[in-house]
């Protein structure tokens, strides 16, 4: 079975989506877009690419902002994770419903299997939920892993995400 990262990166590439930033042997990862950013470590040894959703895979629409593929190797047997990264302001709400079109976006499909290593990441101001909220978030958190078999988070600006290993 081909790994999901690895399938969706050569899939982007085949469809002449070429990563903004590069494959590269890197051990911190940032993208940032209207003065959000993203920023996660990755483990010693691994290749990773960030690919440009909004406004270049997917023109129109909802969609989420950056797409953050991380592999062993680009080989067909080689393992890897993929983080959906929506970088926002407040509106969280708006930031799943963006998600949620990107992964069920065509060149996003099939959705990820248990044996998957996928992410969603929403970057925030730095606004805290209110308790009401919270609870809606973890719901949200619950429907992702049944439906997507993807893990998500909310992030503070800047606020550096787990380690990126496989």
């Amino acid at each position: 079975m081909v790994d999901y990262a690895v399938d969706r990166s050569a899939r982007l590439e085949a469809a002449g989506f070429f990563p903004d930033l590069g494959w590269k042997k890197r051990t911190n990862v940032s993208v940032s877009e209207n003065g959000k950013t993203y920023r996660a470590a990755v483990a010693e040894g691994l290749k990773s690419a960030v690919f440009q959703i909004d406004g270049q895979i997917i023109r129109d629409g909802a969609k989420c902002d950056k797409y953050l593929a991380v592999v062993e190797d680009k080989e067909s047997n080689a393992k890897g994770m993929a983080v959906f990264i929506e970088l926002k302001g407040k509106d969280v709400s708006h930031a799943i419903d963006q998600l949620e079109v990107t992964l069920k976006s065509r060149l996003f499909l099939p959705l990820p299997q248990k044996s998957d290593l996928v992410r969603a990441r929403i970057v925030t101001a730095g606004c805290r939920p209110k308790s009401s909220s919270k609870l809606k978030l973890e719901e949200v958190r619950k429907r992702f892993k049944i439906l997507y078999n993807t893990e998500l988070r909310v992030l503070k600006n800047l606020q550096s995400d787990t380690t990126i290993a496989i």
